[in-house]
């Protein structure tokens, strides 16, 4: 009789904080399993989450960005009229409105819409129109993405699963839903947020960083407890999406969000490693300005296609960028469109820089030498849930 699996995500938990000292649930866990670095891919968590739910490349399942380019189709082009707002001299001050209005009136949108959730973030208002968010439902609905996902699978195949999010709602919550975990349930996924939001917030020095990785070795184990009590002995996966780096200098591209040609000759995306751009016309010199100002305010460099198709992002058509620029590790955006404060540390570099690796501790007894790649962990569920790979369906444009 096959035992039930408990997939454990613990989101930026560093290769090198596998230490006793630091970690030591992890750390045994490691000992008596086998394990190696995980390579992340060139993305932010809910791209690689999208990895791993599909056991396939975003070039492969279509998804790379929670937000991307369909100029016309945006739910929150009516907001456009509140463009003037772009003109407030303090950021915080139009941080602080997008807020608001994520908490308010966008709500509102994403149901009229038919979204199960919309953010503004911080895209500019007057450029509201040509921004879409990628995915109307979760990622762990039926049929959400490109290709059906580990959880599809199982809901075919009549196995019961739970997926536990530690950043909805509170602690007490979350313990409660493991307490109250279905009995043969077959698959349970937990994903915990503590050591990413930590990282971004402190940096990953220091002795309260430290704790807040020791609190999360503690709560992993109570999970693993939790769900022994609950459904009986049952194998166990840990990883971790990705590492962390400190950031050691903030950029900004204030040019950018002024320029005369945004939005209506090219728009652009910050985020918070990488600036995208999208080009309305044919203009050489308006295209090669821009280029040269973006590569001119951080280190870093543009990708092209071959490096692209390497790292798994060439994609048809235009919705993550015609270009993209990514910068070097421990250099970050900010103002960017995903963070309201400034980050202390940041993830989404190249994905062979070393501070980017993240574990991976496996129940299976194979030899994964020194990397894995996001896709092992979907291996691995399926080949303990008794499931086969599926085939790949692009997204929509």
């Amino acid at each position: 009789m096959r035992k039930p699996l408990l997939v454990v995500l613990v989101d930026a938990f560093r290769h090198d904080y596998l230490e006793p000292s630091t970690a030591p649930f992890l750390s045994a866990a490691a000992a008596g399993s086998a394990g190696a670095r995980m390579r992340p891919i060139l993305g932010y968590s809910d791209s690689i989450r999208a990895t791993i739910f599909t056991g396939a490349y975003p070039d492969e399942h279509g998804y790379w960005m929670e937000y991307c380019y369909r100029p016309g189709a945006s739910p929150m082009a009516p907001l456009r009229r509140l463009a003037a707002l772009d003109r407030l001299p303090v950021d915080l001050a139009r941080r602080g409105a997008k807020f608001a209005l994520s908490q308010t009136v966008v709500p509102r949108l994403a149901r009229r819409a038919g979204y199960a959730h919309l953010s503004l973030r911080h895209f500019p208002f007057r450029s509201l129109g040509d921004f879409d968010w990628t995915l109307r439902t979760d990622m762990t609905a039926d049929g959400a993405l490109g290709m059906p996902t580990i959880f599809d699978q199982l809901t075919a195949a009549g196995l019961k699963w739970s997926y536990l999010d530690a950043s909805k709602g509170t602690r007490r919550s979350f313990l409660a839903r493991l307490d109250a975990l279905e009995p043969g349930t077959d698959l349970v996924f937990a994903y915990l947020h503590h050591i990413d939001m930590a990282s971004h917030v402190l940096g990953v020095d220091g002795g309260l960083f430290r704790r807040v990785v020791r609190r999360t070795d503690e709560l992993v184990e109570t999970v693993a407890d939790k769900v022994r009590r609950r459904l009986g002995d049952h194998d166990l996966l840990v990883f971790s999406d990705h590492g962390m780096s400190n950031v050691e200098r903030i950029v900004s591209y204030p040019q950018l969000w002024t320029h005369p040609g945004f939005p209506d000759r090219f728009c652009f995306a910050l985020d918070a490693t990488m600036v995208r751009l999208w080009f309305h016309d044919d203009d050489p010199v308006l295209r090669e300005a821009v280029r040269g100002m973006v590569a001119a305010g951080a280190p870093g460099r543009f990708l092209g296609g071959d490096e692209l198709a390497a790292l798994h992002l060439d994609f048809d058509g235009r919705l993550y960028g015609d270009e993209v620029f990514l910068l070097e590790p421990r250099t970050a955006i900010f103002p960017n469109f995903h963070s309201m404060l400034r980050p202390r540390a940041m993830h989404a570099y190249h994905p062979d820089d070393l501070e980017q690796h993240g574990i991976f501790i496996s129940p299976l007894g194979e030899a994964y030498g020194e990397t894995v790649e996001l896709t092992e962990v979907t291996a691995v569920c399926r080949a303990l849930c008794g499931l086969e790979a599926p085939a790949a369906v692009a997204l929509a444009a």
